[in-house]
């Protein structure tokens, strides 16, 4: 899944991603999904997340209220090393699946839509994030692409449950994730397994 996922934002004006790994399997035996204290109601996730001040508070202490347990990360390099690994990618397209599976079982004028809707928020939203904000912020650090790669898959994430409300979803996951970017961390590993244990935050 890594390649994949990753090689997916490697080239953002390049073939639709495949969102859908997974899904057969999915669908046929659906895996325990993540559940959420929280309750969130339609908003413009895209003018929020263009308002967020980025990485501001990475390295203090997380004041959110938050579903999962959390674990301060130690630093930029403990940050970045938590990105790229398969626990934090695997928790990522858990929680993704979690979404595509339920509109897949009902509603299917929802999911038929899903192709489309990616491609209209990653225009509108995440690929001038990228250009404007992700990638300068990597370079003038000098972190890893694997920053870029992975704030790019919370926020599409947040911007397809918040357009998906309507539909009555319970996956909440990603939405609870753009809490921590609005108060200025970066949400950047998962500890034990999906959909239990704890989100590590910088």
């Amino acid at each position: 899944m890594s390649n994949d996922k990753k090689g997916l934002w490697a080239n953002i004006g390049g073939a639709p991603v495949d969102l859908n790994a997974g899904m057969i399997e999915a669908v046929t035996n659906p895996p325990p999904g993540f559940v959420s204290r929280r309750q969130f109601v339609e908003d413009d996730v895209a003018a929020r997340v263009n308002s967020i001040d980025w990485f501001a508070r990475c390295g203090e202490r997380l004041a959110l209220d938050l579903t999962m347990e959390t674990e301060p990360a130690r630093g930029w390099a403990q940050a970045i090393e938590c990105c790229k690994s398969p626990a934090w990618e695997n928790a990522q397209l858990e929680a993704q699946n979690q979404l595509t599976v339920w509109l897949h079982l009902h509603d299917g004028a929802g999911y038929r839509r899903w192709n489309e809707t990616v491609v209209a928020h990653k225009d509108a939203t995440v690929s001038p994030l990228t250009e404007r904000i992700l990638v300068p912020f990597q370079a003038e650090h000098g972190l890893d692409i694997a920053l870029v790669h992975s704030v790019q898959w919370d926020i599409l994430g947040a911007l397809m449950e918040n357009s998906y409300l309507r539909s009555g979803h319970p996956a909440f996951f990603f939405l609870e994730l753009l809490t921590v970017y609005v108060a200025g961390h970066l949400p950047c590993g998962w500890q034990g397994g999906w959909p239990e244990g704890r989100l590590l935050v910088y």
